[in-house]
């Protein structure tokens, strides 16, 4: 098997039929699979085979999913890196997974000046659009612009076992430096098989993408999912509200997926017929949990349906989802996916009776081969075929999964256990806030007591004392925050997930 045989079979089958479209140019079939078949005898005549890991620090467009699938057809390895990486970030994936060539565009030379005499693994940069040559200042290494060759030049992708590695996508680092998280060809088409059939994506649907590529939900639900069933998508490189919006009502699309922050932009949109987003009938959300107040308000308002889903990288990433052919429990993560074997577990892992919680662990299809070149990490998570999340949830009587909370998020205040995503969805209840998180700080009295940090929405003015005197007549007394502070932004990972370290630091040191 190789994930890049989709490409060349919707090559075959639907040839003259748009796959892509981008910058309002629209691109078929024969046109994606020739390009990744440029970029696969490019990196082929650089020596690139096998095994070998070829990196993508590329925004959404034509060259990353070139780039991708070419990278696949010869069976190395892709490592996807999000631009909007700081310096440290690329040194460490670069080096970490010895990569041989990377793939990017020379407005990131600057950077890369800066780090690449500390790669000895890497041989070639590739630079996807024209450079001038005053940049290169490195003897050590090749640097050339990709040329897509004249004529097409036919390129078959190579046949892998279902175990071999596809690509290396390092976690965002929540809890401390990314590891290599590496999946395999079988791992991402039986996860974007079986999540296509729960939320019934077909060939018929037109999807938007507007989330980096180099997100793992992105990649799977969208340009793999897609390229498998033979739909199409718009795609942007980047996000703004007004004018996706207006894509989206222009030209029928059915199909978003966006991170959380999108979903709120949406909704801060005029009630004018321009902005009219009804013609959706899938949202999926990545990166974090949708606050369920925002959901509600997005299906009410444009009179669509959004995917909730659980999973981590490790997962390939989905484990969880609301599935079309089940009845929808807002207040759930989903069902689990087919195929997979999820527990809830105590901390001797033994399984919790249903409604009791503890930490999820999945087995199936979704679990990850192995933390790259990390056996002790890969042996501590995945324990006889059981991926450990390090999440805290339940199962209810229906087998759906309710998500609690990281277990290294759980707050302890006087020996009870306070979830702050529990916390933090009380808190979005309330007309002023646009975004919150609640983590746990030390307290003489009672060991640990939580407190929320809030941003406001523009123009709205709101006490701290209102916040905690409405969270206090929705949740015990307990679980209500005794601190707030009101803050301009958020720290979040580039997936948009909330960095939390990141607040209990900024605490600790304003502490001093």
């Amino acid at each position: 098997m190789n994930l890049a045989f989709s490409v060349e079979f919707q090559a075959v089958k639907r040839g003259k039929q748009t796959a892509v479209i981008f910058d309002d140019v629209n691109y078929d079939y024969d046109y994606m699979n020739n390009l990744s078949n440029q970029f696969a005898l490019t990196l082929r005549d650089l020596g690139v085979g096998k095994g070998d890991r070829v990196s993508i620090w590329l925004p959404n467009g034509l060259s990353f999913i070139g780039a991708f699938f070419g990278i696949l057809k010869l069976g190395a390895l892709a490592v996807p890196m999000n631009v909007l990486l700081k310096e440290a970030e690329i040194s460490h994936v670069l080096a970490d997974a010895e990569v041989k060539v990377l793939i990017t565009h020379s407005t990131h030379f600057p950077i890369l000046n800066h780090v690449i005499e500390n790669l000895p693994n890497l041989e070639t940069v590739i630079f996807t659009d024209d450079h001038k040559e005053s940049v290169i200042e490195s003897e050590k290494f090749k640097f050339f612009s990709f040329i897509k060759r004249e004529s097409d030049s036919p390129f078959l992708a190579i046949d892998l076992s279902p175990d071999d590695a596809a690509t290396i996508l390092y976690t965002s680092g929540t809890t401390g430096l990314p590891k290599g998280v590496v999946l395999t060809h079988y791992n991402l088409q039986s996860n974007a098989e079986f999540y296509a059939d729960h939320i019934q994506l077909t060939d018929k649907h037109f999807g938007c993408i507007v989330t980096p590529l180099s997100h793992l939900l992105v990649l799977m639900a969208g340009l793999i999912l897609i390229f498998l069933k033979g739909g199409r998508f718009l795609l942007f490189e980047k996000f703004e509200k007004e004018y996706v919006a207006r894509k989206i009502k222009e030209l029928g699309i059915n199909f978003f997926i966006g991170v959380p922050a999108m979903y709120y932009m949406f909704l801060s949109l005029p009630e004018k017929e321009e902005f009219d987003l009804s013609s959706l009938e899938i949202c999926i959300t990545s990166g974090a949990q949708m606050p369920l107040e925002v959901r509600k308000r997005f299906e009410e308002r444009f009179r669509t349906f959004t995917i909730q889903a659980y999973g981590q990288t490790e997962a390939s990433p989905v484990i969880s989802v609301d599935r079309l052919d089940m009845q929808r429990k807002f207040e759930s993560v989903g069902y689990p996916m087919s195929h997979l074997e999820v527990k809830i577990v105590d901390p001797t892992g033994n399984e919790v009776p249903r409604g009791s919680t503890g930490e999820i662990i999945a087995k199936g299809h979704c679990v990850m081969k192995e933390y790259w070149r990390n056996p002790e990490a890969t042996r501590s998570t995945v324990k006889d075929g059981w991926l450990h999340t390090g999440d805290i949830g339940y199962m209810d009587e229906d087998g759906y999964l309710h998500l609690k909370d990281r277990i290294k998020e759980v707050i302890i205040v006087g020996g009870y256990n306070v979830y702050p995503a529990e916390v933090e969805n009380v808190i979005y209840q309330h007309p002023a806030v646009l975004e919150a998180a609640v983590i746990g700080v030390t307290d003489q009295r009672l060991g640990e007591i939580p407190k929320a940090f809030i941003v406001k929405k523009r123009g709205v003015d709101v006490s701290k004392e209102e916040i905690i005197q409405f969270c206090s007549s929705k949740l015990a007394r307990y679980k209500v925050m005794r601190e707030v502070e009101f803050i301009d932004e958020i720290p979040k990972t580039v997936t948009g997930k909330l960095l939390k370290r990141k607040l209990k630091e900024q605490y600790t040191s304003s502490q001093y």
